[in-house]
């Protein structure tokens, strides 16, 4: 298991979640294999298994590839995170994959970016339509918000579980809340403030939604399942895109 994490984590770009029974799915999934002809996208296990007569032509890195839990008790706490948190276990595999394997999501299905839409806990807008530069360029960008706020984002999630403590929980959520804004300047070139823009960019936390829908006294001791607590860049990709 944890050699298969290794040989991939490196070179991995994004977690794409999909839901190819959505119009329009497919084209994209199609214009995301031609902007990462030379870089790894991963396919969590759940959503390969639905998927997997067509997505075959595309696996063994060109250019997805069939992620794993590099150790049993993040598979254990993915099940518990779906079961407790009610979400589709495509999305909560998503959500867990993303952080172990350090990269953002990208999301393929309005189904599912409805959901996400109400569980984030920021956005980044944009009122212009990207082109491929713009596409590539932010993509790129979303890969380095994970990067960055990496070490922060998971060490937070080790002092809450360590510490089961509440007003320390809150303390690391609202800290966590500040790094997003902050990190949403990322996105100059393209964000806008106004209500009609599209989503380019979702936020989620997963120590918060954990904590609140789940109990964080849940994983207190449990040191390992903080890689899988850190705060996810979900990039929204429309259906139909070409």
């Amino acid at each position: 298991m944890f050699s298969s994490y290794a040989a991939i984590v490196k070179n991995l770009r994004g977690v794409v979640l999909l839901d190819l029974d959505e119009e329009g799915a497919w084209s994209s999934v199609e214009w995301l294999v031609k902007r990462f002809r030379y870089r790894d996208l991963g396919v969590t296990p759940t959503t390969y298994n639905k998927y997997q007569d067509r997505l075959r032509k595309y696996m063994e890195g060109k250019p997805f590839r069939l992620l794993s839990y590099p150790i049993a008790e993040l598979k254990e706490f993915a099940s518990e995170f779906s079961l407790c948190t009610g979400l589709e276990e495509e999305l909560a595999e998503a959500l867990i994959m993303a952080s172990v394997y350090i990269s953002p999501i990208m999301v393929i299905s309005k189904k599912h970016s409805d959901v996400i839409d109400k569980l984030s806990v920021e956005k980044v807008k944009t009122c212009k339509k990207l082109g491929t530069r713009d596409w590539k360029l932010h993509m790129r960008i979303a890969d380095y918000s994970v990067l960055d706020t990496y070490e922060f984002s998971v060490n937070g999630a080790l002092r809450a579980i360590e510490s089961c403590s509440r007003n320390e929980l809150l303390r690391i959520i609202n800290d966590r809340e500040e790094a997003v804004r902050r990190d949403t300047k990322r996105y100059w070139r393209i964000r806008c403030e106004e209500q009609t823009g599209e989503v380019f960019l979702y936020y989620i936390d997963n120590l918060k939604l954990y904590a609140n829908k789940c109990g964080l006294e849940r994983a207190c001791g449990k040191s390992n399942v903080a890689a899988a607590l850190s705060i996810i860049p979900v990039i929204n990709i429309p259906l139909g895109q070409t």
